[in-house]
């Protein structure tokens, strides 16, 4: 027993340091009297009762489970496409602790991934951009996309992959991160994204997460140059997996009319593949339909933007707080008996008083329903 305090204590000193709490600050968090309560518990010299643990976890941004876990946890690895300047600690231990707890749904349930994202061997240092296009075409094919990628690659990412999805309300605007744990792939997006800007960060995303064994922190290490090199392949990867060449050819030839094609048109091809109208134009150069400079004095062109922004509004999708999947499998544990009620709201974040409101918000009504059963073949 002593042990297992030293090593509780050990976990708790470790989080709080990560996170740069001070022992006055995080005995404030949790409710102790004094900072010495949580000096002794560090020490492994005090015992901890269990209303205690749940408010100590939950001031570390992480479950139970992690801190009274037997074995060491798996440490897990968080890679950022802008790192946030303030507060980028804390939004990943929230990031991981939700990964974790959407996995702990998973197991409950008895859902394990249908398959494992493939794996693509890219030397940081020697790839091309010609490597990055191979690469978006075998994972596009791999994953089964379709024509507009775009419009599957999420629920793929989530339904076959059990990717865990979440949205955050990130300081950089055109920040997200992306995870390996042992909770299997996360991707953390900004949630005030425009969709279309959204689907290619998830892109971007996934070139990280299918790149996991060959670029890491520690394979590009502090080199600035290298780092943003491999942005530029993820990139690249985006832009071919949303918008494949041989499908967008087909889409551009059909809008050519006396060898010119509308803003309209342009616009409405980009909203076609879900992708914003600079991503398409660039896409273009690539498929030596404009060049950078015609590019350019679109981009630049007022009419051509206030065509674009007319579009906007009812292509707009906010993300809900909560991932829609999450949501359900929470809701499928609570009414297979394998979650408490209170255990489902705190996973909602939501009060026992508001959770019949909360649920009915994401489509769901607390009734027998859900139990009735009918024979199948």
């Amino acid at each position: 027993m002593e042990e297992l305090h030293k090593i509780l204590g050990e976990r708790i000193r470790s989080l709080r340091k990560k996170l740069g709490i001070t022992q006055q600050a995080f005995a404030k968090q949790v409710g102790f009297s004094a900072h010495q309560i949580v000096s002794e518990i560090e020490r492994g010299g005090r015992d901890v009762k269990a209303w205690e643990l749940v408010k100590i976890a939950d001031a570390l941004h992480t479950e139970v489970q992690y801190l009274i876990a037997g074995d060491k946890p798996v440490s897990a690895r968080v890679l950022w496409r802008d790192y946030p300047e303030e507060g980028a600690t804390a939004i990943e231990a929230s990031f991981l602790k939700r990964c974790r707890q959407y996995h702990g749904l998973e197991s409950l349930l008895g859902i394990t991934p249908k398959r494992d994202l493939p794996v693509v061997q890219l030397n940081p240092e020697t790839a091309s951009y010609d490597n990055a296009i191979l690469a978006a075409r075998d994972v596009a094919n791999t994953l089964d996309l379709g024509g507009r990628p775009a419009a599957s690659l999420i629920a793929v990412l989530e339904g076959d992959y059990s990717v865990k999805i979440w949205y955050e309300d990130l300081a950089e605007a055109g920040s997200a991160a992306s995870a390996v744990g042992d909770f299997g792939y996360g991707i953390l997006m900004h949630r005030e994204q425009a969709p279309w800007r959204r689907n290619f960060s998830f892109a971007h995303e996934l070139f990280h997460l299918v790149t996991r064994d060959t670029i890491s922190k520690e394979s590009v290490g502090d080199d600035h140059d290298l780092a943003e090199k491999v942005e530029r392949l993820a990139d690249e990867f985006a832009a071919n997996l949303l918008l494949p060449a041989d499908v967008l050819e087909v889409e551009i030839k059909a809008r050519i009319r006396d060898g010119k094609v509308s803003y309209g048109d342009l616009v409405e091809l980009a909203r076609d593949f879900d992708v914003s109208t600079e991503a398409l134009l660039w896409r273009m150069v690539h498929c030596r339909r404009l060049t950078a400079d015609q590019v350019r004095a679109v981009l630049n062109d007022p009419r051509f933007r206030s065509t674009d922004r007319s579009t906007m509004p009812a292509n707009w999708r906010q993300p809900a707080p909560l991932p829609e999947r999450f949501v359900r499998l929470a809701f499928l544990a609570y009414k297979r008996a394998r979650l408490s009620r209170a255990r489902l709201a705190q996973l909602l974040e939501t009060s026992l008083l508001d959770l019949c409101a909360t649920l009915l918000k994401y489509g769901f009504e607390d009734t027998d329903d859900y139990q009735v059963e009918t024979a199948v073949a």
